[in-house]
């Protein structure tokens, strides 16, 4: 990754472990066929992709409130909840992340 990148997105998120948790939460989307949400190059790989979209803000997060997190440990898993988002973000141009 870009350290210019991680640079921007990091002043955008605030926080150094939230962005971790995000930019591996997207790669691990765009790894399993997610389309990028930004005009890509041949060059740029997945977590470039993530950065980028993080500084142009196609992606969203917030955190999970209390109901939440119980709601979602009643889930299989927290990837299937992560995965019910992005499916639903697909008909829009930004993705929502919940952590």
């Amino acid at each position: 990754m870009k350290v210019e990148l991680i640079e921007k997105a990091a002043q955008i998120v605030g926080d150094n472990q939230l962005l971790v948790n995000i930019v591996s939460k997207r790669v691990q989307q765009l790894n399993h066929g997610s389309d990028p949400y930004i005009v890509t190059t041949p060059e740029m790989q997945c977590g470039d992709i993530a950065l980028t979209e993080i500084i142009e803000g196609k992606i969203t997060w917030h955190e999970m409130t209390e109901e939440e997190l119980a709601a979602a440990k009643g889930e299989d898993t927290a990837a299937s909840s992560f995965d019910k988002v992005a499916d639903a973000a697909a008909e829009v141009d930004t993705i929502k992340i919940s952590l």
